[in-house]
């Protein structure tokens, strides 16, 4: 059953450390941008029905109908100042069924509000399955900053383990194009910077979450300086050569040594050799 949740959920940014991502999402996925923002006019201008229908049709309007009151209650009736789209993402399955997920952004004179949009059109069009609503006191961007005032172990371990593992990732990379290989260098040059699996870390809050089956490229850290999500990958690649570089090395034959030849001896030659051939006379 979909569910109006007051809190907020993970924010789902996309992939690009450092770099505000909006403009990008607001060119790629137009349509799904301006039907979240649709969407959060329904909720300012107290607009019930209108918002119900926007649901997937399997949604239990009853209960939908319950909660919403509670939903309009944290976003303001007055104009927004700015809205900003931090985050989206896109999954589709085989059946051509598809999730959209947009984060925005929106600004007041005394608060922020995030708003997470979740659609998908497997009633046939995109409608709406969830829907948060969360009232801040600053900008996500402030909240979720990179800091180390105020942190616990788990997030100086996850930052040593980042340092260890892109340290060992970028040895074995330049140790490889370094290291004569019999042969497919280049494939063992891909491998070294392979990862398997992410440790990671909600950096402001310090909730750990994990995933095994997964495979990073490349192996090391990432991190979103505009984010709150920090993960490692282990450097299974890398790990790897280390291992087997003695045997991957090329071996070249050793050359047999060269000898000068020992000087030959009137002995050498025999008794018919000791003395110098006579000349007849004519």
């Amino acid at each position: 059953m979909t569910r109006l949740r007051k809190s907020a959920a993970l924010f789902l940014l996309l992939g690009l450390t450092g770099c505000k991502v909006g403009w990008l999402i607001d060119r790629t996925a137009p349509d799904a941008v301006r039907d979240s923002k649709t969407y959060y006019e329904e909720l300012r201008q107290r607009q019930v029905d209108q918002i119900l229908q926007s649901f997937d049709p399997s949604a239990d309007k009853d209960s939908l109908r319950a909660e919403l009151p509670k939903v309009i209650a944290l976003v303001p009736a007055q104009v927004p100042l700015s809205v900003e789209t931090l985050g989206g993402t896109v999954e589709c399955k085989g059946t051509g069924i598809c999730t959209k997920l947009i984060t925005l952004e929106y600004k007041y004179p005394d608060r922020w509000i995030l708003v997470q949009v979740t659609t998908s059109n497997g009633s046939g069009h995109y409608a709406i399955t969830d829907l948060t609503v969360q009232p801040e006191t600053m900008p996500i961007e402030s909240i979720s900053q990179f800091t180390l005032r105020r942190k616990g172990l788990p997030n100086y371990a996850l930052l040593l383990m980042a340092v260890l593992s892109t340290g060992l990732a970028l040895y074995a990379l330049v140790l490889c194009i370094r290291t004569p290989i019999k042969k497919r260098k280049w494939l063992w040059v891909i491998l070294t910077i392979i990862g398997i699996g992410e440790f990671g870390i909600e950096w402001s809050s310090g909730e750990l979450w994990h995933k095994i089956f997964y495979i990073t490229l490349p192996s090391g850290f990432g991190f979103e300086t505009n984010g709150p999500f920090m993960y490692v990958s282990t450097p299974a690649g890398a790990i790897l050569f280390l291992l087997l570089r003695n045997r991957l090395r090329k071996t070249t034959a050793q050359a047999l040594p060269i000898r000068a030849p020992s000087p030959v001896t009137a002995a050498d030659l025999g008794p018919d050799a000791a003395s110098p051939p006579s000349n007849p006379l004519p």
